[in-house]
């Protein structure tokens, strides 16, 4: 368990808009990011500061905040061998409608 604790960062993000003093004013959009481990938490209004502020934690444990993640998948797809393997069709049995279910017992 410590190994995948040394290489997590979560992060708990809340949004919220706020209304000025007249129902016509426009709702400006407010947030907070606090990181788990740390404690650490910050108040934004543009989504690229939460961004700012979780980069530091995410490169401690090791992930390039300059590579974007479905680039790093697709570079592993695209070095994957290009062999599919043919699986022989096999009959699919219906299941029968949800039956219903024995009542829980309770502790």
């Amino acid at each position: 368990m410590a190994l995948l604790e040394d290489r997590t960062a979560a992060f708990i993000v809340r949004v919220w808009g706020e209304r000025g003093d007249g129902d016509d004013t426009v709702r400006e959009w407010r947030g907070s990011i606090e990181h788990v481990q740390s404690g650490e938490r910050t108040f934004f209004r543009h989504l690229e500061q939460a961004m700012s502020f979780m980069q530091p934690h995410l490169e401690s444990i090791g992930i390039d905040t300059q590579q974007r993640f479905w680039e790093h998948i697709a570079t592993d797809i695209d070095s994957a061998p290009n062999t599919a393997a043919a699986l022989p069709a096999s009959p699919v049995s219906t299941p029968p409608p949800h039956a219903a279910l024995p009542p829980r017992k309770r502790r």
